[in-house]
């Protein structure tokens, strides 16, 4: 695992070994960032809210985001984020949290954080949880106007085309997996042949 492009980019980072957490594939992590190229180049703030190891938001950082908030319930995983952060020195670029997604959620918006990129990438399992979540984030309103809330899923899960305030612009598969992006703009919708509520 490492990190693909930016000012840290080839650097490589502590792993979680087992299968207790599923890192993103850097082919779809590189689509990912890839696909928000001048959201990255423009964003203050990047949150993952299930950090794992913290892959995802320090590769937004390498590629130029101010600020990276990590949230994530294992604290093997708190641990290995803070290793990574240390390796690539982010410690002044970053807020780590050792609580779960929606935790963070509620904290965000109780803080007033306006986030520009949101990723989400949960296990698999928990449909609900992405549900709930992605209904809490279009509810608190943490999203910038021109946020993009990213979410990782098995690509058996549906997701909705529109949730309150949220519409799904562009939805991707890659194998196993689907990205869906979501954002508060109205978009002619990209490939996303998705129901429009749930």
């Amino acid at each position: 695992m490492r990190i693909i492009a930016g000012e840290k980019r080839g650097k490589k980072l502590v792993t979680i070994t087992g299968d207790r957490i599923r890192p993103t594939a850097d082919k779809i992590k590189g689509a990912i960032f890839n696909s928000l190229q001048n959201e990255v180049r423009a964003a203050a703030v990047f949150v993952d809210l299930f950090s794992g190891t913290g892959a995802m938001g320090l590769e937004a950082l390498s590629r130029g985001v101010e600020l990276g908030y990590f949230f994530d319930l294992s604290r093997e995983s708190i641990q290995t984020t803070k290793k990574n952060i240390s390796l690539l020195g982010y410690e002044n670029r970053v807020r780590v949290f050792n609580q779960s997604a929606r935790s963070g959620v509620e904290m965000l918006a109780q803080n007033r954080v306006r986030c520009d990129i949101i990723f989400m990438d949960p296990p698999y399992c928990e449909v609900d949880e992405i549900y709930q979540l992605l209904e809490m984030i279009s509810e608190k309103e943490i999203l910038s106007e021109n946020g993009k809330l990213v979410i990782e899923t098995e690509k058996s899960v549906i997701m909705p085309l529109v949730k309150n305030k949220l519409t799904c612009y562009k939805s991707k598969k890659y194998g196993i997996t689907t990205i869906s992006y979501y954002s508060r703009e109205n978009y002619e919708l990209e490939n996303c042949s998705l129901p429009r509520e749930f």
